[in-house]
Parts: structure tokens; sequence; C-alpha cells
């Protein structure tokens, strides 16, 4: 599976299985739309969508030339739509391209999901990237409570999730906070750390991430695959190498599902690794139990973000991207995650001023339960499944 493509550096052939996992998800989200409607939703749609049919008909002789114009006959009836894209000058070669790929990929989604629907067509099998029997990860017991610590560190990111036996570090915070990082983590009870996610290479996110190495057994590591020249960095690969040769597995980060249990999964979400800059090429990840969902950003920005907009980032709680930096958690992006409790993690006093008055007027539109860490503490979030407490810690 990809898991292993990644492992021999096999990247185009990842890829290709990454897109084809993702154009299937989006078949079986159509086919559970149609199985949930009824036939007054079909009556509906269909009368709309004759209704705009006709209205465009009857302009298409005024609009035929307006990008707009063409754009919405792409995706009401692609063989027009791309007759007139293909003919309109106004639209560059590339452009043209894309909006005709984006079409076509659209319809193909839809069709078979209808097809498959109706029985037209057998249902694709394919799997999920599973990785847990590759890294010696064995899933945990159903039905047991689950925990996510965000620890307060200092202007810096850490983030531990427990599930039973089942640790997961993202981040260690920033230089000096390597003992209030380890004596967390004592406190808490960790044996040894399942996954350690290294979102990207500043200091303020590795910082104590070669200590905590030297003192626990790490399984697998996962990195944005971005180097530093800070001694920081040099340190924690070091330790990295070190834990390899221990048994653990390094990767860079990509498509991948991990099981906790048959209830709880933790994905990492590709965002590209040509971003501009290490913050936006942070790893992102989401936690989901069964009907809660966790979304951690690491210092990702709005720009990556515009990118991963259809993906399922629904959470109820967001970690907010670079410590609630204003050039992160855009409008579009919050609409997408829809969150109920938004926590940032920063230092008392910064010299950045974080978070920042516009995030969080930002925030405050979707959600009044903003936490940050310089204030409350350590913020643990403890879920079931079903329901979700927070305590300050």
């Amino acid at each position: 599976m990809c898991y292993n493509e990644v492992l021999k550096n096999n990247s185009s052939n990842c890829r290709e299985d990454i897109f084809l996992n993702q154009f299937l998800e989006q078949i079986d989200y159509v086919i559970e739309l149609i199985e949930q409607a009824n036939w007054t939703d079909y009556l509906i749609f269909i009368l709309a969508y004759v209704i705009l049919v006709l209205g465009l008909l009857g302009s298409l002789k005024k609009n035929q030339r307006q990008v707009w114009y063409n754009c919405v006959w792409l995706f009401v009836c692609p063989p027009l739509g791309i007759y007139l894209v293909k003919h309109n000058r106004r639209i560059k070669k590339k452009k043209k391209q894309e909006l005709i790929r984006y079409s076509l990929t659209g319809w193909a989604i839809v069709l078979s999901a209808i097809f498959i629907y109706l029985g037209w067509m057998p249902h694709p099998n394919y799997q999920e990237v599973e990785t847990y029997q590759d890294s010696h990860l064995v899933k945990r017991p159903n039905d047991l409570n689950l925990e996510v610590h965000f620890i307060d560190i200092g202007q810096g990111d850490a983030t531990l999730i427990v599930y039973d036996d089942f640790h997961i570090l993202i981040d260690g915070g920033n230089n000096g906070s390597e003992a209030k990082l380890l004596n967390y983590l004592k406190k808490v009870g960790v044996d040894d750390i399942e996954i350690l996610v290294a979102t990207h290479p500043d200091s303020d996110h590795i910082g104590g991430l070669a200590e905590v190495m030297a003192e626990y057994r790490v399984h697998l590591i996962i990195d944005s695959g971005e180097s530093h020249s800070s001694q920081t960095y040099k340190a924690y690969f070091e330790a990295v190498k070190q834990q390899q040769e221990q048994g653990a597995i390094y990767l860079e980060d990509a498509d991948m599902i991990f099981e906790l249990s048959d209830q709880i999964t933790f994905e990492v979400i590709e965002t590209g690794d040509d971003n501009g800059d290490r913050n936006n090429n942070s790893v992102l990840t989401k936690l989901s139990y069964q009907d809660i969902d966790f979304l951690f950003t690491g210092d990702m920005e709005s720009k990556t973000e515009e990118k991963i907009l259809y993906r399922d980032l629904e959470a109820e709680i967001l970690k907010a991207g670079h410590h609630g930096s204003k050039t992160s958690s855009s409008i579009d992006f919050l609409q997408e995650v829809q969150p109920e409790v938004v926590v940032i993690s920063a230092g008392l006093n910064n010299s950045y001023g974080h978070p920042h008055r516009a995030l969080l007027e930002r925030v405050n539109r979707y959600t009044d339960e903003v936490y940050v860490t310089y204030e409350k503490g350590n913020i643990v979030v403890t879920t079931d499944g079903l329901t979700y407490q927070v305590d300050f810690k």
C-alpha cells in the first residue's frame, strides 16, 4: 500500500494511490447523500436543474464569452461547457485545462455514484492507508476515554494524545522548556511514545524533542521533511537517527491513517511540499473518535489552508495555527472546520503579540470557547467519542 511506497520513496505511485482513494471517498460521500434523500429532494433538484438550463440557454448569445457563464455550463452540461471554454479567448490555455479537469472529475464522481447506487456498476474495493502493522503499533480496546493535552509550554507547541497506553506527541515546545515537558509526560504516566510528530523544524516546535527521544522509546516519527541549519534541528535529527537504530520508523508526511482502536483514527493530511516556507509546510493531522474530531495545524497559514479546503476538515476542537497569528485560521478555513472549541498555544507577553486580535475576532464568529494556554494553563479535552469536556490543569 501507499505506506510501503513511502518507505521506498516511490512518491509518484503513492500520490496515484492517494488520488484514487480520495476519488473513491468522494463517490462514497455522494452515494450517502443519495441514500439519505427522499423523492421530494429528487423532484426539487430536477426542477431546479431544468430551470437553470433553460435560463442559461436563454442568455447563450449574450453571455457566451463571459468566463463565469462558461464555468456554469461546465458543471451543468460538460459537453457544451467544454466547447464554450475551448473557444473563449479570454481564458488562458492552462486555466482552460484546469477548469475542464475539475468539471470532468466532478461529473465522473456523480455519475459513478449514481451507477453504483442503481447497481449498474460494482462498488470498487479500496483500502485506506493503514500503518500500525508495519510500525508495530497495536490497536487498543474500544470504548475508553481519549484525552488530548494542550501543554502550557510557553511560546511554543506541545500536544499529547493519550488513549489507554497509546501516546502521540505532536511537537515538543521551545528551547528551555525541556524539563517542563518531560515532567508533564512523567506526571501523565507516559511509558513510551507510539507516534511522534514534528510539524516543522522551527525551534519553538522541536526544542524539547531531542530530550524526549533521549528519555522515551519512540516507535514512529513523522515530520515535514524540511531541514534547518539550527543546532536545535541538528540535535533533533541526531536523536531521530538514534531512535531508528533502535527500530523506530521515520517518515516524511503523506496521506496516512493510523488506528488507535476500532473507533479512533489519527490521520496525517498531505498539504504538499512546495508551500513556500517552513510554516506553510507544517504537518497537518486530524484525530477522530466517533462523533468528535480534533484538528492540529502546526504553524500552517492561510496560503496552505486555501489549498486543502476540499479535504474533510470539520472538527469540534481546533488547535489554531501559528499560536493564534492573524496569518492563520482564515475565514474560509474556519468555515470548513466549524470549530466549537479553539485552543491557542502561546506564551505570556510574547514578542509576537500572539494571539492577534484579528484572529480572535474571526474565531469568535464561530465560537466563544477560545482558550489560550498562558491564561488557562494546561488544557485537557476528554471525550468518549460522543461528548467532550474541557478542563484546565
